[in-house]
């Protein structure tokens, strides 16, 4: 059984933030607004939710900082969004786990893509 990750963190590419909200409203329940802008802070039940555009060239960054949500892992939100937003979705293929000397050692990533996933190293 897959344990659930302390915290989720999605890329979204061209994603807008008023869809991924109206896509977490209708997953989670209705978010409470904390900030706006270029990075947005909402909560859902003590959960901080940030969605930051431009993370990453053409992708937003959505984080869960505590996973209090219905998904175990970074692959189980990225099936959703994908699903409910129809915008390609990448996300880390396990947990992140620090290891003495390199950070990302062996860190894989996973695409989604028009219904299919592909496993990528994304540099």
């Amino acid at each position: 059984m897959t344990e659930r990750f302390p915290d989720i963190e999605i890329y979204l590419m061209k994603a807008e933030a008023a869809a991924v909200k109206n896509w977490l409203n209708s997953a989670l329940g209705e978010l409470t607004e904390i900030k706006s802008g270029a990075t947005c802070h909402w909560q859902f039940a003590g959960m901080d939710v940030f969605f930051t555009e431009q993370a990453e060239k053409n992708f937003s960054s959505l984080w869960f900082k505590q996973n209090q949500t219905p998904w175990l892992t970074d692959l189980d939100c990225a099936r959703a969004a994908h699903a409910a937003l129809g915008c390609e979705v990448r996300c880390s293929d396990s947990g992140w786990e620090e290891e003495e000397g390199d950070e990302q050692a062996g860190q894989g990533w996973i695409k989604l893509i028009r219904g299919e996933e592909k496993s990528f190293i994304w540099k």
